[in-house]
């Protein structure tokens, strides 16, 4: 009957400890793809040059060579006034140059801005840069947009750091409970080895690699509820790879195991010196 029991507890224990680590990698996944979707809508902003009438083309693409040599930019396109009249004649469905007798559009550079460089005390250096030059006319950019994008960012990311750290300390506790009451059952085994004068390392030893095989199993457990909910989120949504992609999802799955590794070993470890450190008589009154 006590085997039976112990088997139930043991059952339990990975269980309870697997259930722990799947939202802990939960939380890793969120927080990892909101850092990801941050650097992906940073890394889609653009800032657009606006060329003067008078400069000519092999200035005009001197002058791109030149921004695309800069720390902040991540790539560049020239756009010419002929390719922005086509765009507008598809869009409007009429040709202004018809009617105004020439065409009012300006060539531009748009470049891609380095996602680092994705604020406004860095976007503001770029433009006064820009606009240094002699051939650039105009800087345009969505500066409301980038203030939105940064504090939304921010603060989803702040939350979900809280939400990860709280987690945390509760996974400490739960698990923490878990493995003293497995523990429990063999106190008075621990107070006799004690006695006889083994060694708290020796004494430990086998506790210790007891846990290290139910946090590497719960681990691997998780991962394998993890990635099976995550193979059903892409197959309905398969852009989500753009965001988590598979080094990002290995990283977590690494994390999960190492955290469950290392929480059930230092919760043994806490374990068995509580129990150590008790005198025989207290071992009757916990």
């Amino acid at each position: 009957m006590s085997k039976h029991r112990l088997n139930i507890q043991t059952i339990s224990v990975y269980i309870s400890t697997s259930l722990v680590l799947v939202l802990f990698g939960t939380m890793c996944l969120l927080f990892t793809a909101a850092q990801s979707l941050s650097n992906h809508i940073r890394g889609n902003l653009t800032i657009a040059a606006v060329i003067r009438t008078d400069a000519t083309e092999p200035e005009i693409l001197t002058l791109q060579k030149q921004i695309e040599k800069k720390s902040y930019t991540a790539s560049t396109r020239y756009i010419s006034k002929e390719e922005i009249l086509e765009a507008q004649k598809k869009e409007l469905g009429t040709d202004p140059e018809e009617f105004l007798g020439y065409n009012p559009y300006e060539a531009s550079i748009e470049l891609s801005v380095d996602p680092q460089y994705a604020n406004n005390d860095s976007l503001a250096k770029i433009e006064k840069e820009l606009l240094d030059n002699r051939l650039v006319s105009e800087v345009v950019y969505h500066k409301e947009l980038v203030d939105i994008i940064n504090s939304n960012i921010q603060r989803i990311s702040v939350v979900l750091l809280v939400f990860l750290l709280f987690l945390t300390l509760i996974s400490w506790s739960l698990i923490s409970n878990m493995v003293r009451l497995s523990i429990y059952s063999k106190r008075f085994l621990l107070h006799t080895m004690k006695l006889v004068g083994a060694t708290w390392g020796f004494i430990r030893r086998p506790f210790l690699i007891h846990n290290l095989y139910i946090g590497l199993a719960s681990g691997i457990m998780a991962n394998i509820v993890l990635g099976g909910a995550l193979y059903m989120i892409m197959r309905h949504e398969p852009g989500i790879t753009t965001i988590l992609t598979m080094e990002k999802v290995i990283m977590t799955g690494v994390a999960v195991v190492a955290f469950g590794l290392g929480i059930t070993l230092l919760c043994a470890y806490s374990s068995v010196n509580r129990f150590l450190r008790m005198k025989g008589n207290d071992l009757y009154f916990i």
